[in-house]
């Protein structure tokens, strides 16, 4: 995901980080001084406070995580406040350390006046937030690869939406259904028999047209949906019912994601039984801006092969157009989808 902290990352650019900046402080001082011995003893003492401040300051980037969607971008005062406080004492303690190592006065002070380095304590504060900057531009740019890389996974999930709905509607054993059913029709009644014809030559048609949108009307959708709920209804008679609420103007004006209302009314059918004396009854109803479609929960004890298209594909997709997500309750009575009206 998009807002897991990079920590390998920043832990490679951590050391190079620490190792860069020692080695340019040590060129800088034995370039200056020509002191070997305080230039080596100044680049560890760089190499000390640069790890163990960037290092510091990841541990801080890991516990905030928890609470954050993005790590890269806002973070709380009490981060900064943690981070810079934790420097000033790093850099106190690098200084002490290496002034006893060295055998040699802190610039002849002691340890009370150490206060009195304000010129120290403002490099140690810009030397934080130069690491925090880079940082930061790492776990953004982190952030950026990451979101490039689901939206990628998103289009290709809604690309393949019409090839997936395809394979699982022309399936053969779809097909095998919808003939037995015309070959009984035609055999019992001829114009009803016909009526399922036309129902499934406009579903077919539908299904395996090319369509490059990735929304359509409100009122397109409900005419493919209707066309797959007329063949189930004269395939399973009263053990089958539904009803659709929808306001005119919203159908013809407003959206939704091309193929969405089918899969969910298939779903039903698929994971619940349905017989004359326990029939299934779906309901495609509008709330203010959303869709609903529920049905009463009869669920199958063996149930047919899936595809695995269905409701996650059609979350992937609502998250793909910036939209809110899809909302599935349910209890032991019924299974309800939300979907989200869209506005183009």
């Amino acid at each position: 995901m998009a807002n897991q902290l990079p920590v390998k990352s920043l832990v490679r650019l951590n050391w190079v980080l620490s190792l860069m900046s020692s080695i340019v402080i040590f060129i800088f001082l034995l370039s200056i001084i020509g002191d070997l011995s305080a230039a080596v003893n100044r680049f560890f003492e760089t190499l000390l406070f640069f790890s163990a401040t960037s290092f510091t300051n990841l541990l801080l980037l890991k516990v905030f995580q928890h609470n954050k969607k993005s790590i890269g971008r806002l973070l709380p005062t009490i981060f900064y406040v943690l981070s810079f406080t934790a420097s000033i004492i790093i850099g106190i303690l690098t200084r002490l350390l290496f002034t006893i190592i060295s055998t040699a006065s802190w610039e002849s002070k002691g340890f009370d006046e150490i206060w009195d380095y304000g010129p120290s304590v403002v490099a140690v504060i810009a030397l934080n937030s130069l690491i925090l900057v880079v940082q930061r531009l790492v776990i953004i740019q982190h952030e950026r690869v990451q979101g490039e890389i689901e939206n990628l996974q998103l289009k290709a999930s809604a690309s393949e939406t019409k090839n997936l709905l395809l394979i699982q509607q022309v399936h053969p054993h779809f097909l095998f259904n919808s003939l037995t059913t015309i070959k009984s029709l035609y055999k019992v009644d001829a114009k009803q028999g016909e009526s399922y014809l036309i129902h499934l030559a406009n579903f077919l048609r539908v299904a395996i047209s090319s369509n490059n949108t990735t929304t359509a009307l409100i009122k397109d959708e409900l005419k493919f949906c209707l066309d797959y709920l007329k063949m189930q209804e004269v395939r399973f008679g009263q053990a089958l019912s539904f009803s659709i609420a929808i306001d005119q103007e919203t159908a013809e004006t407003r959206f939704l994601p091309y193929f969405a209302l089918q899969p969910l009314v298939e779903n039903v059918l698929k994971h619940n039984d349905l017989t004359e004396n326990r029939p299934i009854h779906i309901q495609i109803e509008q709330q203010g801006d959303y869709l609903s479609i529920s049905n009463n929960m009869q669920p199958r004890r063996y149930k047919e092969p899936s595809t695995g298209y269905g409701l996650s594909n059609l979350s992937e997709r609502y998250l793909f157009m910036g939209s809110e997500d899809i909302r599935i309750t349910s209890d032991n009575q019924y299974f309800t989808v939300t979907i989200r009206i869209l506005d183009k």
